[in-house]
């Protein structure tokens, strides 16, 4: 009988062996398409963000084009970065307007004794010269 019990464990553990390389040939022939399954959903999850992004970027868009559209906004607009007014009217442009009433800023200001771009490359050459020093 104990020759029978050891027969029946050795029977167990070959059949035992067998399904586990069965199990185990089922995952190889499974991993690579499960590998690629979760690619392909991090690529979708990739591609519904961009999609998303894009709509937005649409709106934003559809929004402004909108706007262009509008006369009253192209003419405030060109009244504020343009200057342009309306036939009859005169335009005032406030250079400094942190200024306070009454404060004479112009005096503050220092005058240049020559034209801007002669001031500007004589302070280029200056920075030059300390470059070359320091």
């Amino acid at each position: 009988m104990e020759a029978h019990a050891h027969n029946d464990r050795h029977r167990l553990s070959w059949r035992a062996g067998i399904f586990l390389v069965v199990i185990a040939l089922v995952l190889v022939m499974f991993l690579p398409s499960i590998n690629s399954a979760l690619k392909q959903a991090q690529q979708i999850a990739a591609l519904n963000n961009e999609i998303s992004t894009t709509r937005a970027e649409v709106e934003a868009l559809q929004e402004k084009n909108d706007k262009l559209n509008d006369p009253t906004y192209i003419a405030r607009r060109a009244r504020e970065e343009q200057y342009y007014v309306q036939k009859g009217e005169n335009a005032v442009i406030v250079i400094n307007r942190d200024a306070l009433p009454g404060a004479e800023s112009d005096a503050q200001r220092p005058s240049g004794k020559q034209a801007w771009y002669l001031e500007l490359l004589e302070s280029i050459h200056m920075v030059g010269n300390t470059v070359e020093k320091g």
